[in-house]
């Protein structure tokens, strides 16, 4: 009966839907398609290698279908693989038969399924394992397709039954070549050009199409990698700069890639000058139509002898103070194998979240390296904090000489910082940098969309900015020697009362900010009895915070009105004595100044 439903009713054959995706281009593919009725009721499922009936499995009603899609995606899968005949068999079990190939169930024959097609469990096993193994054993091709990179080679092997010579074309020979090696069965392609072709391979009964694609890496790194830091010690952070910079400017990155560089700076051992650690990292790049790459190089890091000096240009960047949107907002020239300093604090006043950037531009024919001694901070909302943090990191860095090298190729411009803004976030910095060798150094300040990492890139072109040279200020460092002596009048220094004057005429900065302040401050107690004495800092403009190094030790302050006052150090003298205190601050981004430090009795 079940079988005069197939053979009597007029079905009608619905295709069930699109297959998953192939892994494999292959000239023998299945597929299940529903099999309804004339009046509709739906019968079961067919399975077709191509348009040759393989199997029917039906009594079930919509899981019928769903079983033939699994069998279906079963066989597609084996004839990928390239499967003969002699791996199908028959395993026996008491109440079924399972069709089995290269160890693999292919499908049950139940008691059900066996019925529903009016015959035995064995007689409709060896059926289909007979249908099955006259498909697998006729000539048919699979091969998976090929991805190459640009440069290199692949083997690709040649599955199936190839009936007779095989005939190789590739359809864009500038891309892609291609060899067959009959002993091997397998294709030898080397990739020319990126892009995208088609590969036709054709023996005497089948022909196949096979999408090849040949691609560049992302990215790469050439050669090894070294890096230089400074510090007594060197910071592990600092280690971790080095490390990414020495690592950005080793990389060859394509057009549109994106990197990411992650140094491993946990388990390293304290890093004192003259010594050499070796640092790993992970590496990777990918970007639209590359391949993704990974690396891990391990960098040798050294702690090199050298100290930041004094710098002898300072470039002020915070004019304007918010940045309304994407641009150049700064740049100033390194003076000749010469330190300069440059502060900057900024609001992000663009649309949308941003990159604040600082970077190097190397306008010569030479290599460079610059010695890069830095205080960051941000974003935050809090403009007088990030000043703070930033001049207190700067400070702290300074007095150890803790710093990295930025190598800087000839024509390259290369990122020292990059700070994420979000809407109406203030960032701020100090960065003192000392050109190692002579150079014609450019440094440059700019708002940007927000990438993954900034990358070194070649200078294609060069116009000096409108704004060169403006916000320039020479010899940002001032010596200040005071007294206090006890019993006598409370000593003063006032610190950013007087403007510094810039390169162009008429530029006066207020608050001298970024301007060093060196005081040298003597305490004596001519008294015949100890004494105690008090360092404070106080307001002489509006709310400020101070940052501040006493004898190399850094110091900070709260947030001070004008009523109040902090305290920076408190000295006990003895009866004779006299002490001389070694002070090192500056006029910070985001506070008020002046400022004055006092001396008096505690």
């Amino acid at each position: 009966m079940r079988q005069l439903i197939w053979t009597c009713c007029a079905a009608i054959i619905l295709a069930i839907g699109p297959m998953p995706d192939s892994q494999a281009a292959c000239t023998l593919s299945f597929r299940a398609v529903a099999v309804r009725s004339k009046r509709g009721k739906l019968i079961g499922a067919q399975i077709y290698a191509q348009s040759r009936p393989v199997m029917s499995i039906t009594g079930r009603g919509w899981k019928s279908v769903a079983a033939a899609q699994e069998v279906a995606t079963r066989l597609n899968a084996l004839a990928e693989e390239g499967l003969r005949p002699s791996e199908i068999s028959i395993w026996t079990e008491r109440r079924t038969r399972t069709i089995m190939a290269r160890g693999q169930r292919v499908i049950t024959v139940d008691r059900a399924l066996a019925a529903a097609q009016g015959t035995s469990r064995a007689q409709l096993a060896r059926t289909w394992a007979q249908r099955l193994r006259a498909l697998f054993g006729g000539p048919y091709l699979s091969v998976a397709p090929v991805l190459v990179p640009v440069g290199e080679s692949r083997s690709v092997l040649v599955k199936g039954n190839i009936a007779g010579q095989l005939v190789v074309r590739v359809g864009a020979p500038d891309l892609v070549s291609a060899a067959w090696d009959p002993a091997a069965r397998e294709l030898r392609l080397v990739g020319r050009q990126q892009g995208r072709t088609e590969l036709v391979i054709e023996d005497r009964e089948n022909a196949l199409a096979v999408p090849v694609r040949a691609a560049k890496y992302a990215a790469y790194l050439t050669g090894t990698v070294t890096a230089g830091v400074t510090g007594t010690p060197a910071p592990r952070h600092i280690v971790a700069q080095a490390v990414r910079a020495a690592i950005k400017t080793s990389m060859s990155l394509e057009p549109s890639a994106w990197v990411n560089v992650a140094p491993s700076v946990e388990n390293l051992p304290v890093l004192w000058p003259g010594r050499s650690a070796e640092v790993p990292a992970m590496v990777s790049a990918a970007g639209p139509e590359y391949l993704v790459y990974r690396a891990r190089p391990v960098v040798t890091v050294r702690n090199e002898p050298l100290a930041p000096g004094q710098a002898e240009l300072l470039m002020v960047s915070n004019f304007p103070e918010r940045l309304a949107g994407y641009g150049l907002w700064f740049e100033g020239k390194i003076p000749d194998a010469r330190a300069a300093r440059l502060l900057y604090h900024h609001v992000n006043a663009s649309s949308s979240t941003s990159d604040l950037v600082v970077e190097l531009w190397n306008l010569g024919q030479q290599p460079a390296a610059v010695h890069v001694v830095a205080g960051v901070a941000g974003p935050s909302y809090d403009e007088c904090y990030v000043g703070h943090r930033a001049a207190l990191e700067y400070l702290s860095n300074r007095a150890t000489s803790a710093g990295w090298l930025v190598p800087v190729p000839p024509g390259t411009a290369v990122p020292v910082m990059t700070q994420r803004l979000p809407r109406q976030a203030v960032a701020s910095g100090v960065l003192e940098l000392r050109p190692v060798v002579s150079a014609d150094l450019s440094l440059r300040l700019y708002l940007a969309p927000p990438v993954e990492e900034r990358m070194p890139r070649a200078i294609t072109e060069y116009a000096e900015s409108p704004l060169l040279g403006q916000w320039h200020y020479p010899q940002p460092q001032r010596e200040v020697k005071a007294r206090y002596e006890v019993g006598r009048d409370w000593a003063f220094v006032t610190i950013g009362d007087t403007p510094a004057t810039g390169l162009v005429e008429g530029d006066l900065l207020s608050g001298s900010y970024g301007v060093i302040y060196e005081i040298s401050l003597e305490l004596a107690n001519p008294t015949a009895e100890p004494a105690l004495v008090a360092l404070l800092l106080e307001p002489a403009g509006g709310p400020a915070r101070g940052a501040l190094l006493v004898d190399g030790r850094p110091v900070e302050t709260a947030l001070l009105r004008n009523t109040s006052e902090g305290l920076v150090a408190r000295y006990s003298l003895a009866p004779g004595e006299v002490r001389q205190v070694r002070i090192e601050t500056m006029p910070q981004g985001g506070s008020n100044y002046p400022v004055r430090l006092v001396a008096r009795p505690a």
